[in-house]
């Protein structure tokens, strides 16, 4: 099997159960199940009473840290949260999953290795009193260790193949205690839409279902959007990310992925009402810079600039290299930028 991983993609791989750099660019072949807006906004099913996780308590610093990551997408505040998680919740395998994402966005594949064994080592212990959250934080330590091997030496990727198939091995346990496991679903609904737009004949369907069940729904909901964005379901991908904009009307990411979403369709239909609404979103998004990643405010300026071409009917070659310049002009820093270039 040959896996070929975009950037983007492997951040996700390596910061599974964050899902924030979750913009997957191969596309889909097929996907059936249609999503309505009742079914965008429902719940998902309560899980089996006695098999309900421990999961973070409220207050906790890693429960201040996913609101502030996945509903606020405010990456300088969570980063904050997670530094003191370190202390305040050593036992939690969350901890060092989330706190995963700021060393891979830095390129510190050392430390990415850490918090992997951390990650597996955390979530063994909890097989005793917990083994639906052991076995699933396990798998999720294997999926991060798997992308320092691909990002280590150049790449290595029979050991990164080698730990997904444990990954896989250890979601389809705690499958088996809950299936309808709101945290299980998110992370392996995440996991499955993953390969299945890098790997020929994967379950696309399986995803999708996984998402329907999963929780924080507006986290669930962006997973849904990405699929169907790939599959060119505009109308789903639409119904998807307007839905989780309104369960999370503050988070820059959502209004970034409506305005990506109006982008790819006004340039594909040549419909110049959505780009000129869909530049006005990513200027919105992009007023909130200073909560969010370098990646995250390199692809804003990058698709900003290919909808105004495509709207003056001019080369999109001068759309590219956003990264590289906001990375020389802050350097050693992914997220709090100081220094952003003014829009034109």
């Amino acid at each position: 099997m040959n896996l070929k991983f975009s950037s983007h993609t492997l951040l996700t791989f390596a910061t599974v159960i964050t899902l924030i750099q979750s913009a997957i660019v191969a596309p889909i072949s097929q996907l059936n199940p249609i999503i309505s807006p009742a079914v965008a906004a429902a719940k998902p099913a309560k899980p089996n009473s006695n098999m309900i996780p421990q999961k973070p308590q409220q207050g906790s610093n890693v429960e201040r840290a996913k609101q502030a990551m996945f509903r606020d997408g405010n990456y300088v505040k969570a980063k904050q949260y997670l530094e003191a998680a370190l202390k305040t919740e050593p036992n939690d395998p969350l901890t060092y999953a989330m706190n995963t994402l700021y060393p891979f966005s830095a390129g510190d594949y050392e430390k990415v290795r850490e918090y992997g064994e951390k990650t597996s080592k955390a979530a063994a212990n909890l097989m005793k009193t917990n083994p639906l959250r052991g076995n699933l934080y396990q798998g999720v330590g294997l999926g991060i260790l798997g992308a320092y091997e691909l990002k280590k030496a150049n790449g290595g990727a029979l050991g990164a193949l080698n730990k997904l198939q444990k990954v896989f091995e250890y979601m389809d346990k705690a499958q088996k205690l809950d299936p309808k496991n709101p945290e299980l679903n998110l992370v392996k609904g995440y996991m499955d839409l993953l390969l299945a737009v890098n790997v020929p004949f994967s379950d696309t369907t399986q995803a999708v279902e996984q998402l329907k069940n999963a929780e924080p729904r507006y986290l669930a909901l962006r997973g849904m959007y990405v699929g169907y964005r790939d599959l060119k379901e505009y109308d789903k991908a639409n119904t998807a990310i307007n839905a989780a904009i309104k369960l999370a009307p503050q988070n820059p990411e959502l209004t970034y992925y409506k305005a990506q979403l109006l982008g790819i369709r006004g340039r594909e239909q040549r419909n110049d009402n959505d780009l000129r609404e869909s530049i006005k979103l990513f200027e919105v998004a992009y007023q909130k810079s200073d909560r969010l990643l370098l990646t995250s405010i390199a692809q804003i300026l990058s698709e900003r600039c290919q909808a105004k071409t495509a709207l003056n009917r001019t080369t999109a070659d001068v759309c590219w290299g956003f990264e590289a310049q906001l990375k020389q002009s802050n350097p050693r820093v992914v997220v709090g930028l100081n220094k952003l270039p003014a829009l034109n």
